[in-house]
């Protein structure tokens, strides 16, 4: 699989229902896993920040692009999108370029929920939301469950957590360290809103392909 499809992965899955006001942060990425397992997109963006964290995970991962270009055989949207979004940095056409490249990863992700392509329990809906126009580009992901393992969660500060995992990949039999950030909502559950070793994750994955 090409890194960057691992990036969009990781950064949207982590990248969840029995929420109230006495809910744990532990909880809460307990709901994370169910409604990844469930194939719940609505549960999953109820726990998770999806469009939010693609936002801020968009700079980095654009920025270590154009520093390490997909090469011969990569992918020519990506080459575009990125190379676009460097060359137009603080213009109005890099912020229309840069909300369709969000809308379209939170197609993509919303859509791997949705069918059972994290789960590894293809879903017999009917109803599926559209995958955008990444679900051709990203075909070859790996559609094997996704697990977070050894979760911790450090003691809340007021309304905001911090939690470290292992976000494991049955079919690549890969696990990738993720640290997260978690908000409490007004209703009183947790949400994780931030994958702050997000640029340490883009460059595991970029190693690992060019290491193929």
């Amino acid at each position: 699989m090409k890194w960057y499809a691992y990036f969009i992965l990781i950064a949207a899955v982590l990248c969840a229902s029995g929420a109230g006001a006495a809910e744990t942060p532990a909880a809460s990425l307990a709901n994370v896993q169910r409604a990844i397992d469930g194939n719940d997109q609505v549960l999953l963006e109820k726990y998770v920040d999806v469009r939010g964290i693609i936002a801020r995970g968009v700079d980095v991962f654009v920025k270590d692009y154009a520093a390490h270009p997909s090469g011969e055989g990569g992918a020519p949207m990506l080459d575009m999108l990125s190379g676009g979004l460097a060359a137009q940095a603080g213009t109005a056409a890099d912020q229309s370029m840069k909300l369709m490249l969000i809308e379209e990863t939170r197609k993509f992700v919303i859509r791997g929920v949705a069918s059972g392509d994290f789960s590894g329990r293809p879903s017999q809906r009917q109803d599926l939301p559209e995958g955008g126009i990444f679900s051709v580009l990203f075909a070859d992901v790996s559609t094997a469950r996704k697990e977070l393992r050894g979760v911790q969660v450090q003691p809340p500060k007021g309304d905001l957590a911090a939690a470290s995992a292992t976000m494991f990949d049955h079919g690549s039999k890969r696990g990738y360290p993720v640290k997260l950030g978690l908000k409490r909502q007004a209703e009183g559950y947790w949400k994780v809103t931030d994958v702050t070793n997000m640029a340490e994750l883009i460059r595991i994955v970029r190693k690992e392909a060019e290491a193929r």
